[in-house]
């Protein structure tokens, strides 16, 4: 509840406390960030807050946990409840919280046209990133934040995407010049609550508001993650000044989520050693399994491992494709039966003499057979 009194609205003196408030936090925010090697998992995190609230806001429940999951390519949990509805309405949160995703991306993405793929979404976001940003950076005469909290009312009230304005608001920050370094957490989404004033002395108030609180809520998340990072390095104790584990344990923070394959190819080990190193992070509690699979794991700091929470596993029923066959589960008998009567002793067998010969004649062929595959993949 924003609850900004029609005094304050119209006060200077009270919007100009607000802007202060809100450079100061915004700066302080941008600073700490400018250069730190835990940008890239901060921007990462900050993005799945940023869609939370954002898909909210929106009529969308969305965990940025299962978003994450989603996003990895692993395969979901079903939801809690046996309503159709309600599954639908997941799969409709999870499409729509992509989307808003992908315009967040878009507009930080920095590659040509051409290089985007045709076949997927990638241009239309971009084309709407780009047209939220241009209306957001053509700025009126004044202060910065001021102009683009009014372009960005003007582009609401105009009934266009609020996805792709909220989105190339961070990028628009830092195209003016009032940030140096991308904070994706940075999008005034307390200008669109239901409760937020709409005349444009109200929605410049909302708008400062709204940036100071996210900027303190980034600072927030900035320090979790070098708490967990300080706690990593401190867990795995004193080391050879030759081991890699104190540099796997900094691109294990610095990455959201890591497996052995790209932490080998950073590393220069092979992957066997990079998953030898994982599981001794594993076991000294700085690091956790997030997929729940044999292969093709992935891992994170302590605190992420509410992925896996929202991951159904390996499918456990063969190499087969499709629905797994479906298992009939007999109704339980409303009368108890009586026990069954004791299986009879057998009678003692007598001693079988077993032929050998063909079965030693089966294992010399399979050993000529394995012998002969052997040579020929020597000769290639």
């Amino acid at each position: 509840m924003l609850g900004f009194s029609a005094l304050d609205k119209a006060d200077p003196a009270v919007r100009a406390a607000a802007l202060e408030r809100a450079t100061l936090a915004v700066a302080r925010l941008d600073a700490t960030l400018d250069g730190h090697p835990l940008l890239p998992a901060w921007q990462h995190w900050v993005r799945l807050e940023a869609v939370r609230t954002h898909a909210g806001l929106d009529g969308h429940r969305v965990e940025p946990q299962r978003l994450a999951a989603y996003l990895e390519g692993l395969r979901l949990r079903a939801p809690d409840t046996s309503a159709h509805h309600e599954r639908g309405a997941d799969l409709d949160a999870l499409s729509h919280a992509l989307r808003l995703y992908g315009l967040m991306l878009a507009a930080a993405d920095r590659r040509p046209a051409r290089d985007l793929d045709a076949s997927t979404e990638a241009p239309d976001h971009r084309r709407l990133a780009e047209d939220a940003l241009w209306a957001l950076t053509q700025l009126s005469p004044g202060a910065r934040l001021p102009a683009l909290a009014r372009a960005m009312r003007a582009w609401i009230l105009d009934d266009r995407p609020r996805g792709a304005v909220r989105a190339a608001l961070p990028a628009a920050l830092q195209a003016t010049g009032v940030t140096r370094t991308l904070l994706p957490i940075l999008a005034g989404a307390d200008t669109l609550r239901p409760d937020s004033p709409t005349d444009a002395d109200g929605w410049v108030l909302a708008f400062a508001s709204s940036l100071e609180r996210e900027a303190m809520d980034g600072l927030a998340v900035l320090r979790r993650l070098e708490h967990a990072w300080r706690a990593a390095r401190a867990a795995i104790g004193p080391r050879r000044s030759s081991s890699r584990l104190p540099a796997a344990v900094d691109l294990l923070a610095a990455t959201p989520l890591l497996g052995p394959a790209r932490l080998a190819s950073l590393l220069g080990c092979s992957v066997r050693g990079g998953g030898m190193m994982m599981e001794e992070l594993v076991a000294c509690g700085v690091a956790v399994e997030v997929t729940g699979r044999g292969s093709h794991r992935l891992y994170g700091l302590p605190g992420t491992d509410g992925i896996r929470g929202e991951t159904a596993g390996p499918r456990r029923y063969g190499q087969r494709r499709g629905r797994p066959p479906k298992v009939i589960v007999p109704e339980a008998l409303a009368t108890t039966e009586p026990p069954p009567p004791p299986p009879p002793v057998p009678a003692r067998l007598e001693r079988l003499e077993v032929d050998y010969t063909a079965l030693d004649a089966l294992l010399a062929d399979t050993n000529r057979v394995v012998e002969r595959v052997q040579a020929i993949l020597k000769k290639r």
